[in-house]
């Protein structure tokens, strides 16, 4: 379970097995079912997760009652409700387990004691935090000027995988429109 743990820490540069061994030492294995809730609203997020298998979705709840989703993770990945993780306050975001998963959790003590302590770490930590802010931005920027085939084309193109194996419902929240719109526009493909 920790080889795929391994591979990416080692894919974001040199480290040493002293450091490495260190690293998935203080990650734990857990395992969740389809829609386990790992952080929800006004919950303080202390933990981090890297995908061994499953997938999870980050998103938030508007004040009609609406799902916004803002980010999908799949396996060979790491996520977390990133403000509340960071800032430790209240999640305004639900962080869930959308198929039954395979995870390895950090406490978020080990987790900045890791990136203070082990470059290579911070490194990762470092590369998550770009990857995340330039999909952010990329989303935002992209979305505000594409009609909805564009949308649905860009994730085609960029997050092919969310397309077989997410809801419609999900997708449909990660681009902003309802699933029936998407529906329509799937069709016309």
């Amino acid at each position: 379970m920790y080889q795929q743990l391994e591979k990416f820490v080692k894919s974001h540069g040199k480290i040493g097995e002293k450091e490495l061994q260190e690293v998935v030492k203080a990650f734990k294995p857990i395992n969740t079912v389809r829609n386990e809730m790992l952080c929800n609203i006004g919950q303080v997020c202390k933990h981090f997760y890297f995908i061994n298998k499953g997938c999870l979705r980050l998103y938030e709840i508007d004040s009609n009652g609406n799902e916004i989703t803002g980010y999908f993770a799949l396996e060979d990945s790491i996520i977390s409700a990133n403000t509340s993780f960071i800032l430790q306050r209240p999640s305004r975001d639900c962080l869930v387990s959308l198929e039954p998963s395979e995870l390895l959790v950090i406490q978020r003590k080990e987790f900045y004691k890791l990136a203070a302590t082990i470059t290579q770490f911070a490194t990762v930590y470092n590369k998550f935090i770009e990857f995340a802010f330039i999909h952010s931005q990329m989303r935002i920027y992209s979305f505000l000027g594409m009609n909805g085939m564009d949308k649905l084309r860009w994730v085609m193109e960029h997050e092919p995988k969310l397309l077989s194996r997410v809801s419609s419902k999900a997708v449909a929240s990660y681009l902003g429109m309802t699933n029936s719109t998407l529906s329509k526009l799937r069709a016309k493909l």
